[in-house]
């Protein structure tokens, strides 16, 4: 009697063991699901081409632009979701309807641009790096801020956060236009282009970008 109450009791031990693993594995993987879906829709975002509405996704502009500029890419792809939610709500705005003023001159804010919105191709698209906002470049003018308006008068500011970006970044931009960047150095930098990217794609709104309606 003794030793079935024992077994008896290392049974249900065991069957808690397994139910405890077993509501541990429920919790990982609905975790990791619900961070499949954030990612999904920092990724994704909708536009209208002449009443056609697009799903146009990060994968894509990747492939548009290449792996010049992985940061710009990232953050510029926020910039416009962020914009677009500000402007629109969840409608989907007209290509046609968008004007983008950039703080930044580099080529993968203009590619991240362009890729979503045409603005480049249809004249719609300023850059003035003299912007007096998000300057964090210490090395030369460069705003790290962008307007995006609409053809109602509609404008919103969205404006990268100053921890985003580390002073490594900036020494090795300058660097990079000097010529004077070692091979370690050009190694790492691609490395952090590379996890700058995945972390702008990653991060929530309100860590990444600063939002501020102007009219």
């Amino acid at each position: 009697m003794f030793q079935q109450t024992k077994y008896g009791q290392f049974l249900t031990l065991i069957m808690i063991l397994i139910i405890d693993i077993l509501l541990i594995m429920i919790i990982i993987d609905n975790q990791f699901l619900l961070g499949e879906r954030c990612f999904f829709f920092m990724t994704v975002l909708q536009v209208k081409d002449r009443g056609e509405v697009l799903v146009l996704r990060f994968s894509e502009l990747r492939n548009y632009h290449g792996n010049l500029a992985l940061m710009a890419i990232g953050v510029g792809f926020r910039v416009v979701q962020a914009a677009f939610a500000e402007l629109y709500g969840t409608d989907a705005p007209e290509r046609a309807d968008i004007r983008i003023r950039s703080g930044h001159a580099g080529p993968g804010f203009r590619d991240a641009f362009e890729f979503t919105t045409r603005v480049v191709t249809r004249g719609a698209y300023t850059v003035d790096v003299h912007y007096p906002v998000a300057q964090y470049d210490p090395h030369r003018p460069q705003s790290y801020a962008f307007v995006i308006s609409n053809s109602n008068g509609a404008a919103v500011e969205v404006a990268l956060k100053p921890n985003f970006l580390p002073a490594v970044f900036y020494d090795y931009l300058k660097k990079g236009r000097e010529g004077t960047m070692t091979k370690d150095e050009a190694a790492a930098n691609e490395q952090l282009r590379s996890d700058l990217c995945e972390r702008a794609l990653t991060l929530p709104q309100d860590e990444l970008l600063e939002i501020r309606r102007l009219s």
